[in-house]
């Protein structure tokens, strides 16, 4: 139930509540009032059996009874005054009227106006509390016939001035039954609108003091439910997204020492040629060319790592601009084999092509970057591989709409340990093995998959080899876009 129906249903219930409390209260107070509670009979009680009726419910009884047989003996002052002096004595009287003469009254209540009496025939009058004159009574009468036909009318009466009393109580009973409804409905609507919002207080209190770890939970479905979940949905995004940053620190951090050791490592080397040359130990011209050679070497890897850290600096930015086209990967990859067998790093590598189902795949792809991403894997490869008859294996099949591609080499392989981390930054999987490079090839190659929308994996076995897999979009129209 939303607030809104909820603070409605409360506003109606503190209107409809008091009244029906109101009207029960006031039915119960004049019930009180006006009914006899001893014997539960009204001293003005209908003609039935007298069995355990008071003396007073006889005479009214009794006085009816007359009426309807015997309404002669009513013009019989003295039976008249003995039943009206019984009456008396439970603050009673009788007045009887015949036509429109009343021939018998109480002469002590001298305010009681005669004349307000109701007329013969009248259905209003059993109301409750009648007003004759300026007071109030109860009255209830009876209407008869005389033998002669002429009308008459019992009047029982008694003095009910006491009732303006109840005005005054009814109208401190409501005002005591509207403070009661509206204050537990506001109490009960309040609380059901408060907890809630003290629980998200009590939440972004805890954020501001950098906990995290707790859990917001809510089972309503209304406004303040909706806004506990979008509380606790932005709680666990915050939390991701602090451990993401506290993930980038100290990856971060790692970069930078990885970064200092590799940069660190040529540079010494620079420095220890340097200060050989310099202490006079390339004495010879042979010497100084190898040391001349080595600095050299040393210098274009030194660059080569900047160079490397440049753009895996800029990929993982999205700094780098790609021009994706429509390109067949088939040919352009054995045009890069040839381009490979002419450089002389290669000559003992055999290298070769598999198109498997015997067709063409037109991808949509970045020459320049993918040209990258063959270059990282292969180097990659060339750098452990033990054998002396080196092979490279380049696989393409169809993967639905990807094109797949592997490139297999022969060599040690890899353990099964080390493959989830083979793509991750300055990562080696044989740290004890004493290789060049920068540790970034295969973390760009990563990338650039990546920014094609591919995907890049790694499968290997001890002994027999390791092979990168990639993925290229296929090339369904003429956008050139992955």
């Amino acid at each position: 139930m939303s607030i809104r129906v909820r603070l409605l249903l409360s506003n109606l219930a503190m209107i409809i509540m008091p009244v029906i409390l109101f009207v029960l209260a006031a039915f119960l107070l004049f019930s009180f009032v006006f009914v006899d509670h001893g014997d539960h009979r009204s001293i003005f009680g209908s003609l039935g059996p007298t069995e355990g009726a008071r003396p007073a419910d006889k005479q009214v009884m009794e006085l009816k009874k007359t009426a309807a047989l015997t309404p002669e003996k009513l013009l019989n002052v003295r039976y008249l005054i003995r039943a009206d002096k019984e009456l008396n004595e439970q603050g009673a009287a009788l007045v009887v009227r015949r036509g429109d003469k009343v021939i018998y009254h109480p002469v002590k209540d001298k305010s009681l106006e005669i004349k307000d009496l109701p007329p013969f025939g009248f259905e209003g009058s059993n109301r409750p509390v009648s007003r004759l004159g300026n007071k109030l009574y109860s009255m209830q009468k009876y209407d008869f016939y005389f033998s002669n036909g002429s009308t008459g009318t019992l009047f029982f009466i008694r003095d009910a001035d006491f009732a303006k009393q109840i005005f005054p109580l009814l109208f401190g009973s409501f005002l005591f039954i509207m403070l009661i409804t509206n204050g537990l409905l506001t109490y009960f609507v309040s609380k059901s609108i408060l907890y809630p919002v003290n629980e998200l207080t009590a939440g972004a209190r805890k954020i501001s003091e950098g906990n995290l770890d707790f859990q917001l939970i809510s089972k309503r479905n209304d406004e303040l439910g909706q806004l506990c979940q979008a509380f606790e949905t932005m709680r666990k995004k915050l939390k991701v997204s602090t451990e993401i940053q506290l993930q980038y620190e100290e990856n971060r951090k790692e970069l930078i020492s990885n970064i200092s050791h590799d940069l660190k490592t040529p540079l010494t080397a620079i420095k220890g040629y340097v200060e050989g040359i310099r202490d006079g130990v390339a004495n010879t011209s042979e010497k100084m060319d190898r040391y001349t050679q080595t600095i050299y070497n040393k210098a274009n890897e030194l660059d080569h790592l900047i160079d490397e850290l440049f753009l895996y600096s800029k990929l993982d930015l999205k700094k780098v601009p790609f021009h994706f086209e429509k390109m067949e990967i088939s040919g352009y990859i054995k045009n890069y084999i040839e381009e490979l067998k002419m450089d002389a790093t290669f000559g003992q590598v055999r290298l070769s092509l598999t198109i498997k189902e015997a067709k063409e795949f037109k991808v949509i792809a970045d020459r320049d970057k993918l040209k990258r991403v063959f270059t990282n894997i292969i180097e990659n490869s060339l750098k452990y591989m033990d054998k002396k008859e080196k092979s490279i294996d380049i696989v393409l099949s169809s993967n639905g709409e990807t094109v797949l591609v592997e490139v297999h080499d022969n060599g040690p392989g890899i353990k099964e340990s080390s493959l989830p981390y083979l793509f991750d930054r300055f990562y080696r999987a044989d740290p004890s093995r004493n290789t060049t490079g920068s540790g970034l090839g295969l973390a760009i190659a990563k990338r650039i998959i990546e920014d094609h929308g591919g995907e890049i994996w790694a499968e290997s076995h001890e002994n027999e080899g390791t092979s990168i897999f990639f993925t290229l979009k296929k090339a369904v129209n003429e956008e050139a876009s992955p």
